[in-house]
């Protein structure tokens, strides 16, 4: 499904793996070259719409690279299919879920770095451990039009599951502190389910009491 498109850019949902998965691809109209995020099971349509060149598999390693915003199986499990079909190209990964991945390709762990610039794709690396150790979310401002991809990290309603209390307060200091200061206008799109906009999350945040002791399935409104 397409989600934006303007002159130079397009960005393209896809949905697969037996969670109902979002994978998200990033083109470049003047260039030919692509970010994939994440990467579900059997993500065949999203494979089938990616630009590149199908004769020569070598080459693709410049025209695409493989974002993930965390190593959770559900969002890395189609990689060996896709690169099977497009070739090895380069994924970016949190430094510390790069331990979820087998990959004989290069692995780019992401642990200071705060941006990636690809051709004329500009995208900014935000930190947000919480759902897992190495998450990021990835945003990009494509002439005045703002994405943030979420991966897990945060979804229409709240944030994602966290395994302790520990871990809950990570991820709420992550959204309170660098997401929810992205601007308002600003679309999320979750690493499940449906988009909201920042000022709409902000306002289900807005019903929220923290507790330093809860974890687990938590919604900003009950």
């Amino acid at each position: 499904m397409k989600i934006f498109e303007n002159k130079e850019f397009k960005i393209e949902n896809f949905i697969s793996g037996n969670l109902n998965n979002n994978s998200y691809l990033i083109s470049s109209k003047l260039t030919e070259k692509s970010l994939v995020v994440d990467v579900p099971d059997n993500p065949r349509e999203l494979i089938n719409k990616i630009p590149r060149n199908r004769l020569n598999k070598s080459q693709n390693l410049e025209k695409i690279k493989i974002l993930i915003t965390h190593g959770h199986y559900d969002h890395i499990e189609g990689i060996e299919l896709l690169t099977e079909r497009i070739g090895l190209v380069d994924i970016k990964i949190g430094f510390a879920d790069a331990k979820y991945l087998n990959y004989s390709g290069n692995i780019d762990r992401l642990r200071s770095q705060k941006e990636i610039i690809f051709s004329n794709i500009k995208l900014e690396i935000i930190y947000t451990p919480g759902h897992t150790e190495g998450s990021i979310c990835y945003f990009a401002n494509f002439d005045d039009n703002k994405f943030l991809f979420s991966g897990d990290t945060l979804f229409p309603g709240g944030p994602g599951k966290t395994i302790d209390s520990q871990n809950f307060k990570k991820i709420y200091e992550s959204i309170k502190h660098k997401l929810y200061i992205l601007p308002k206008d600003t679309v999320i799109l979750p690493g499940h389910g449906d988009s909201i906009t920042i000022e709409d999350s902000i306002k289900e945040f807005n019903h929220f009491e923290y507790k330093n002791y809860i974890s687990g399935d938590i919604s900003w409104t009950k």
